[in-house]
Order: structure tokens, then C-alpha cells, then sequence
């Protein structure tokens, strides 16, 4: 597998993670199961962690694709100067959802500020990492780019898609 490849694979680690590990953690503090929140932080310390191997993957997965066909520079770009806050973030809610975790066990429970501090990192990340996620999946899929027309089926020219006018002229009965 190359680095692009890897990349690709270990990136839905911190975003599903992440976003699992805040909901169960929402509802474990909201229903108070010290059991949900437990396992929400050990999911949420993982999926921040793992941030490091995506990102570290990300440089030679970059040299992979760059200059291939369809592949848009100025996101890979965007993607690769966002990236670092990701990681920031990512490292950050792992961090602390290890030491929650760390707390808890000193304590012989979890302690809720710990449990709401991690949360809000996880909030932070959660929405960072998928504004990343984003950004990557705008390098190689050009229907997601704004600054490309997209190709309709009923447009071979790939002009953009049909107008209200064009569609309207199309439904004319000729006479």
C-alpha cells in the first residue's frame, strides 16, 4: 500500500472516532453512567492519538498524489496548512481524555469536571478535524470544489449544469 493509501485509511480514525466518542460522551454525562463515560474517553484518547499517524501520513501520501491528474493543488494546499490544527486538537483531546481517564482511576471515579473539560475538546476537535476532512476530500474530487462546474448528464460539453433557462427552451414542443 503506498502512503497515499494509508493515508486515506487512517484518516476516518480521529473524524468517526471523534464524533462517537463526543456523543456517547454527551450521553453519558447526561445520564450520568460513569460506565458510558469511561468508554467514551478510552474511544475519544484513540481517536484523538491517532491524529499523529494521519497527520505524519499525510506529507508522503501528499508526494504521491501531487502533480496527478485531477488533483487540485490549492486544496492540497488548504488541506495541508489546516492539518496542523487538527493534530493540535486531536492531540489535545486525547491528551486529556487520557488524563481523565488517569484522574478517575486515582480517584476510584470519574470526576465530572474532567469528563466536561474533555467534552469540550471534543466539541473543538470534532469540528476541526472534519473542516480538515473536508478540505482533503475537495484534492481529488472536484464536485466537491466550488471553482469547478460539474458535468450533467444532459450537458456532454461540460458547460455546468442546466439552467432553469436551458431547461425551460428543452421542454418547448417544437411547432
Amino acid at each position: 500500500m503506498s502512503a497515499a493509501h494509508w493515508h486515506l485509511v487512517l484518516n476516518h480514525i480521529p473524524l468517526l472516532g471523534l464524533l462517537f466518542g463526543t456523543a456517547m460522551l454527551g450521553y453519558g454525562l447526561w445520564r450520568n453512567q460513569a460506565d458510558v463515560q469511561e468508554a467514551s474517553l478510552g474511544l475519544l484518547a484513540v481517536a484523538g492519538l491517532a491524529t499523529i499517524a494521519v497527520y505524519l501520513t499525510g506529507e508522503p501520501a501528499e508526494e504521491v498524489v501531487e502533480g496527478a491528474v485531477g488533483v487540485s493543488h490549492d486544496a492540497l494546499e488548504a488541506h495541508e496548512h489546516f492539518a496542523w490544527y487538527g493534530l493540535v486538537a486531536g492531540i489535545a483531546t486525547g491528551v486529556g481524555a487520557l488524563g481523565a481517564l488517569l484522574y478517575g482511576t486515582l480517584h476510584g471515579r470519574i470526576v465530572r469536571w474532567t469528563v466536561v473539560g474533555t467534552l469540550v475538546l471534543a466539541l473543538a476537535s470534532a469540528g476541526l478535524i472534519g473542516y480538515t476532512a473536508n478540505l482533503g476530500g475537495k484534492i481529488s474530487h472536484p464536485e466537491l470544489r466550488a471553482d469547478v462546474p460539474v458535468q450533467s448528464e444532459g450537458d456532454p460539453g461540460g458547460r455546468g449544469t442546466n439552467t432553469g433557462e436551458a431547461q425551460a427552451h428543452e421542454k418547448e414542443p417544437e411547432g
